[in-house]
């Protein structure tokens, strides 16, 4: 069976970043199947990473090895990282914790600082997904154990990711995700919200505050209109149908949003 291998970085894709990972991996195991699962996160923005990975990873096949690179540290002292899950994944990437709450959906079984004498030399430190992670996720989807690329710690960064505060008339959210299409997702999973469909919301952002109305998908309210709804990934989004409320509202990832039920009696 082919090893898969699922990238996430804040690459983007106008430079030739995200071929030399993927080249280097290739070298180690020319048979890997890689998975680009977004190359579009904010820079450096550790949570909404830590947001994409953990709604992402379960659907994965097990066994799945995640290098995930968000890295403002990269050539600081922080460590570089191998996470062993319960379900047989492996996530590879650094030690600054936003992984970890997609190890721990899936069960952490062990953690390692990947030993540098065990890559082949580098020319800087500026660019470790490439000289470091990729290496170390091709020679584990060639076979090697992760044992011998590195040891185990129990002191690994930890990270939670903030959940919402739910009171019977008011919900604060945080924006965890903008897609591509400027829906803005938030921490509220659908089976912890008490919402119901037809009840009207005032949606309390920033300096500014709308009304809307909590629907079953987009197409309930009319072309241009703001809605609440449960998107995709199973969590409360703030939408316009076919705009943009992201661009509408300069709503980005770790802005908190208040939901106000008007109809809650």
């Amino acid at each position: 069976m082919r090893p898969i291998i699922a990238l996430l970085t804040d690459f983007g894709l106008r430079d030739p970043y995200i071929a030399q990972v993927m080249a280097v991996i290739l070298s180690y195991c020319r048979d890997a199947a890689i998975i680009d699962v977004t190359h579009d996160v904010s820079a450096f923005n550790e949570l909404q990473a830590a947001f994409i990975l953990k709604i992402n990873a379960p659907y994965m096949p097990p066994g799945t090895i995640h290098v995930s690179v968000i890295d403002p540290g990269v050539g600081s002292k922080r460590r570089s990282i191998i996470i062993e899950t319960r379900r047989g994944d492996i996530f590879i990437g650094p030690d600054t914790g936003f992984m970890i709450p997609a190890a721990e959906e899936l069960g952490i079984n062990a953690v390692y600082v990947i030993d540098d004498s065990k890559l082949p030399p580098r020319i800087s430190e500026t660019f470790h997904a490439r000289d470091v992670f990729a290496p170390v996720a091709g020679m584990i989807a060639s076979g090697k154990d992760v044992r011998e690329l590195g040891r185990e710690v129990s002191d690994y960064v930890r990270f939670k990711l903030p959940e919402p505060k739910i009171s019977e008339d008011e919900i604060g959210v945080t924006v965890m995700h903008v897609d591509r299409f400027g829906n803005v997702i938030t921490n509220l999973k659908s089976r912890e919200s008490p919402l119901r469909v037809g009840e009207r919301i005032r949606v309390s952002m920033k300096d500014e505050e709308i009304t809307c109305e909590f629907v079953k998908s987009y197409a309930y309210v009319g072309v241009g209109e703001p809605l609440l709804t449960i998107g995709g990934s199973g969590y409360v989004e703030f939408s316009i149908n076919r705009g943009s409320a992201a661009e509408r509202f300069g709503l980005r990832p770790g802005d908190k949003l208040r939901l106000i039920r008007l109809t809650t009696h």
